[in-house]
């Protein structure tokens, strides 16, 4: 008998989204907030350019995650369960 695995990424549930949205969200206000020094200093400058790719990063992440649930969830629904 083959054991299947439950991969969040794939086969996210609604408890998953909440708490990866939650993380990505205050993670880019983190990252905003350190790069800004608290909205002291301009959010665009060339040094930040690694810290931009980790928000950009981070983002597509998360958009996949709702990607996938919500293609899982149409899947669930059209297949009449």
């Amino acid at each position: 008998m083959k054991t299947v695995k439950r991969n969040f990424i794939k086969n996210p549930t609604i408890k998953n989204l909440i708490l990866f949205t939650l993380l990505w969200f205050v993670g880019l206000l983190l990252l905003t907030l350190s790069t800004t020094d608290l909205f002291t200093e301009s959010f665009f400058q060339k040094k930040y350019v690694m810290i931009y790719f980790l928000m950009i990063g981070s983002t597509i992440a998360a958009g996949k995650l709702y990607f996938n649930y919500w293609k899982n969830t149409l899947n669930y629904h059209s297949n009449g369960q």
